[in-house]
């Protein structure tokens, strides 16, 4: 228990120095990432005179039967209205090579995806973002999660 807490309290402590997050949460995928299961998720915009990116993460294995994935995404605000929506095609693997992009570690890759840049949300308030895979099969296999990321945008 004492490594446990040795190992996870670094951890935190390392996370929560990123000045930029404002959100990130994940949901895993059990199985199959089905075409009719949305993976949804709440945050807080804590000041709408600020800009924000807003970015899609995904983990998938290294067996993932396409070198792409598409996806939708939706953003809505805390009445349901749709402020942004697109289909994204997004590469997961090298085309030519077929080799792995992103962070890997051994058969598992993880993925980032800017959606929103620069983005000045219309109010301070709840928001939802919600993603589906638009992909020819019902059922997608190798996808174990997706989440998103939702941070100031720091100028340069």
């Amino acid at each position: 228990m004492k490594k446990l807490i040795f190992l996870l309290v670094p951890t935190f402590l390392f996370m929560s120095c990123d000045p930029s997050r404002i959100s990130e949460k994940h949901a895993d995928i059990d199985t199959y990432w089905r075409a009719d299961s949305l993976q949804s998720f709440v945050f807080d915009i804590p000041n709408e005179n600020e800009e924000y990116n807003l970015l899609f993460y995904v983990r998938n294995g290294v067996d993932f039967p396409h070198s792409n994935l598409y996806f939708k995404y939706f953003l809505k605000d805390s009445l349901g209205a749709t402020l942004e929506s697109e289909l994204v095609n997004f590469q997961l693997f090298h085309a030519k090579t077929g080799y792995p992009l992103g962070n890997g570690v051994g058969d598992l890759f993880e993925h980032e995806h800017e959606l929103l840049t620069k983005y000045r949300f219309p109010y301070a308030g709840k928001y939802k973002v919600s993603f589906q895979q638009y992909m020819r099969y019902d059922s997608l296999p190798e996808i174990y999660s997706v989440g998103y990321r939702l941070e100031k945008t720091i100028e340069e």
